[in-house]
C-alpha cells in the first residue's frame, strides 16, 4: 500500500471522545478508515460487500459499546486487527457451514424435515430421528448445549458465546468436536 492511500493516524483522544458520546468523533474515525479496512477485508473474504458489512458491523459494535472502548495501542491498529479478526471468524463460519451443508449426516437430518410420501417412510424417519436424538445425548454437556441452541434453536455463535460465557471461538470449537462425534456415529452404524 502506498503511502498516499495510507488513512491517517488518528490519536488516543477519539477513543476518550467516543466513550463520551461524541459521535463526531465516531464519524471521524469511520471517515478516516473506512475504505482501507474495506480494501483490506476484501483479502481475506474476497467480496466487497461482506467487507463493507464487516466494517460496517465494527463501526456499529464499537460504537454500541463505547462506554467501556479502551483500545490498547494506537486506533489504528485496533480497527484493523478488529476487521482481520471479524473477517477471519467469518471465513471459518463460513467453512463450517459448508462442511454442515456438504455431510452426508446432514442430508439424513435434513430428511426428518420433510413430510414422508409413504407409511415407511414416516417410520424410517422416525428411527433416524431417534437416532440423531441419542447421538446428540451423547455428546458432553457443554458441546450437547452449544449444537442444540445452534441447530435446534438457530442462533448464531456470537448468541452462544454471550449465553454460555465462552468465546466465539469456543462456541465454533464445540460445534466442530460435536459434528465430527456425529459423523463418527453415523458412519460407524
Amino acid at each position: 500500500m502506498s503511502q498516499e492511500s495510507r488513512a491517517p493516524e488518528v490519536g488516543a483522544e477519539v477513543a476518550a471522545r467516543i466513550r463520551g458520546d461524541d459521535e463526531r468523533a465516531l464519524e471521524s474515525l469511520f471517515r478516516a478508515y473506512f475504505a482501507p479496512l474495506c480494501e483490506f477485508a476484501v483479502r481475506y473474504v474476497r467480496e466487497a460487500a461482506l467487507a463493507e458489512e464487516i466494517v460496517q458491523d465494527l463501526f456499529a459494535d464499537l460504537w454500541a459499546r463505547r462506554a467501556d472502548w479502551e483500545p490498547r495501542g494506537p486506533v489504528r491498529a485496533y480497527v484493523f486487527g478488529a476487521v482481520r479478526n471479524r473477517a477471519l471468524n467469518l471465513r471459518k463460519r463460513q467453512a463450517t457451514e459448508r462442511d454442515w451443508a456438504e455431510d452426508e449426516t446432514v442430508t439424513e437430518i435434513r430428511s426428518l424435515h420433510r413430510a414422508p410420501e409413504h407409511a415407511d417412510d414416516a417410520l424410517e424417519r422416525e428411527e433416524l430421528r431417534s437416532r440423531v436424538n441419542a447421538a446428540v445425548e451423547s455428546l458432553p454437556e457443554r458441546c450437547r448445549l452449544v449444537m442444540h441452541l445452534r441447530w435446534r434453536e438457530q442462533m448464531t455463535h456470537a448468541e452462544i458465546a454471550g449465553i454460555m460465557g465462552i468465546s466465539v471461538k469456543g462456541v465454533e470449537i464445540q460445534l466442530s468436536r460435536g459434528l465430527k462425534a456425529l459423523r463418527s456415529l453415523f458412519r460407524s452404524r
